[in-house]
């Protein structure tokens, strides 16, 4: 193993749990991570895809933008950095350049269904609650057993007041999933509409 694999993973763990105390350790990474773009070019798309989702974790959305750029230039095709440029725009709270990234994933590839889903949830966050309920149920066809679209579907569904198919739907995340935090969410939205 390299000893810029060893660094990566570590970054990948800061990213992970990161934490106000983790700061000052991930300005530095992204400072070490431009000098392994750098000195090993072959990594350079990794490194400046951390650099921009540690510029996300610090707020620092400019940054970040610029650091992904520069990894589409070297990756054009790879839809995942359009998608992480996508959730950098909805965390910045430009949500018209979130929309348009999703978008362009999905003209190419219709079945992507986080990029769906993180379309979704940007229209839900912008009141389009119909075509976020449309983008979900367009999801579950690619993914019908997925819990987590189910969840996201009932609130959506709470949004438009359908409160009956949204108590479906959480009736049975609570029931099926073996996810601990998402079934007690969808307990907690079934005691908050009124019924366990």
């Amino acid at each position: 193993m390299l000893p810029t694999d060893t660094f990566l993973a570590d970054v990948e763990t800061v990213i992970a749990a990161f934490t106000e105390a983790d700061r000052p350790r991930a300005r530095k990474m992204v400072e070490e991570l431009e000098l392994i773009a750098t000195k090993v070019p072959r990594v350079a798309d990794r490194c400046y895809t951390y650099q921009a989702r540690l510029y996300a974790k610090l707020q620092e959305y400019e940054q970040a933008i610029a650091a992904v750029e520069r990894a589409v230039q070297l990756m054009p095709l790879d839809d995942n950095l359009i998608v992480l440029r996508g959730d950098i725009y909805r965390e910045a709270e430009e949500y018209s350049k979130a929309l348009q990234d999703y978008s362009r994933v999905l003209e190419s590839h219709p079945e992507a269904v986080t990029a769906r889903m993180r379309r979704a949830e940007t229209r839900q966050q912008k009141g389009e609650f119909l075509e976020a309920l449309q983008d979900i149920n367009e999801a579950l066809k690619h993914e019908p057993r997925s819990l987590r679209l189910l969840y996201r579907r009932a609130l959506v569904l709470v949004d438009l007041r359908r409160v009956p198919e949204a108590m479906a739907d959480l009736k049975s995340v609570a029931r099926l999933s073996p996810d601990k935090d998402l079934k007690r969410k969808a307990e907690q939205r079934l005691r908050e509409l009124g019924e366990r």
